[in-house]
């Protein structure tokens, strides 16, 4: 994908020299850092052998309530705190729907997309969501650091901490074998409904964080903001590598993943393509990735019952051996 996502740039930097531009990439850098949390959100969610479908929406509500409380007045901190929170609630109910009510991920993340998008309108029509004056709010999204977003940089270092978790530890090491089986995992020890839970709360704080980003690049939120931003998710952590049966993959690829896509939206909005296009991409995107896993996973099983079979064989002819 790395490849990949080079040869998109180069083609997209012929079609339009502005592609590779200090604004272009600065703009573009900004925009993504929101939908590359939302992209690792879902990721850790898929790894463990779930999926979450209101990530998009519940980042929109998260934008929603974090300018509520600025426009009330609220200091920058409480403003940041309140979108943040909005998530990780959001995150918990998805949680203990799917781990402690025994509920299908797909149905349980379906209603909660719902909930979270019908509450966004109510707060809009309630209150304008825009005209926010709390100092340092809009520089979250508009300073650099050495020439990078402070957005992105946010986003880069959320996917590292993401990381160390699934390689470096007992709980990461636990979310893969779920992903795997969650029944051997089980039989095994491992407190599956706890991981689950887990997942989704972790996956609900990082759709608040991307809120928060969101109404600080945007200014103004209104009705329906996020609405469509799973499937680009969902794509993304496909077509970096994360199966979607769950136990494959790793937050690096899906970060490449994200940014291939989001890349492929700036290229055609540059070159003025309608942003249909994207759609159609998106979509091929991943049921292209989903052929591709599956004809992966059979080679793999193919080989390592060669190998299994072999290693019977050589045994067999030694013990005859010895026999002899």
């Amino acid at each position: 994908m790395t490849i990949v996502l080079i040869a998109a740039v180069i083609v997209f930097q012929i079609l339009n020299p502005i592609f590779l531009s200090a604004d272009t990439l600065d703009n573009f850098m900004t925009n993504a850092a929101p939908m590359l949390l939302l992209t690792l959100a879902v990721a850790i969610v898929i790894i463990g052998g779930g999926i979450d479908l209101s990530v998009g929406t519940v980042a929109g509500l998260s934008a929603g309530t974090t300018m509520f409380a600025l426009v009330g007045g609220a200091p920058l901190w409480l403003g940041i705190a309140v979108g943040a929170l909005t998530g990780l609630v959001f995150g918990l109910v998805n949680g203990i729907l799917v781990a402690v009510f025994r509920i299908d991920d797909f149905i349980a993340t379906l209603a909660t997309l719902n909930i979270a998008a019908g509450l966004l309108v109510v707060l809009s029509q309630a209150t304008l969501l825009q005209g926010v004056t709390t100092p340092g709010f809009g520089a979250i999204t508009r300073s650099n650091v050495l020439g990078v977003p402070i957005a992105f940089l946010v986003a880069a270092g959320l996917f590292l901490i993401a990381h160390l978790l699934l390689a470096k530890t007992v709980t990461g090491r636990r979310l893969y074998a779920i992903g795997v089986s969650s029944a051997a995992s089980n039989v095994a020890g491992v407190s599956v409904p706890r991981i689950r839970l887990f997942t989704f709360v972790i996956s609900g704080l990082l759709s608040g964080v991307a809120g928060v980003l969101l109404a600080s690049r945007l200014g103004a939120v209104q009705a329906f903001l996020g609405i469509g931003y799973e499937f680009t998710a969902i794509a993304g952590a496909v077509v970096g590598g994360i199966a979607l049966a769950g136990g494959v993959g790793n937050v690096w690829a899906a970060f490449i993943g994200g940014l291939f896509l989001l890349t492929v939206q700036q290229g055609l909005r540059l070159n003025n393509v309608d942003p249909v296009y994207f759609s159609i991409v998106t979509a091929l995107a991943i049921v292209f990735g989903v052929i591709f896993d599956r004809q992966v996973r059979r080679v793999l099983l193919r080989g390592a019952l060669a190998r299994t079979a072999a290693a019977l064989a050589d045994r067999d002819v030694t013990t005859k051996e010895g026999a002899r």
